[in-house]
């Protein structure tokens, strides 16, 4: 079975506070063939993460309640294995330092994506965090 295939069975946990962003990367998303779910806030990526089988978070830096470094951090810290080795791709408009650029992965994310982007590198993006052998298990623990 190719990749493509396998990516079909897999849901993508989009955190996007924003409504047009949001409502742009919906459709990115079903262009791609992937399944999704929303969450508009960090407290409803964590309830989503509780709740149900998510295999992959794209978690926008900027999200009301906790924002993403909060989330990501809360995950890591807080929820219990696999849920806490959910890969997350950190998303976000600004154009962070070069040394952020370089060092994202220290922080716990397993991929960063700086917006604008195009439907190719985010579905590159995608398939290498979700293929990638080096998942956030063998990372630094908090």
């Amino acid at each position: 079975m190719n990749k493509k295939n396998i990516t079909k069975n897999k849901t993508i946990l989009l955190a996007e506070s924003f409504p047009a962003g949001r409502k742009i990367m919906i459709e990115i998303l079903k262009m791609l063939g992937y399944k999704y779910k929303i969450a508009e806030s960090g407290y409803e990526v964590i309830l989503s993460l509780k709740k149900e089988k998510i295999d992959l978070i794209i978690l926008d830096l900027e999200l009301p309640q906790f924002d993403g470094f909060e989330t990501l951090e809360h995950i890591r810290r807080n929820l219990d294995y696999p849920i806490n080795a959910t890969p997350i791709i950190a998303m976000t408009n600004r154009d962070f330092s070069e040394d952020f650029n370089e060092t994202y992965k220290e922080e716990g994310f397993d991929a960063l994506i700086i917006k604008p982007f195009s439907l190719n590198d985010l579905d590159e993006i995608i398939k290498k965090v979700l293929f990638n052998s080096n998942s956030i298990k063998k990372k630094k623990a908090y």
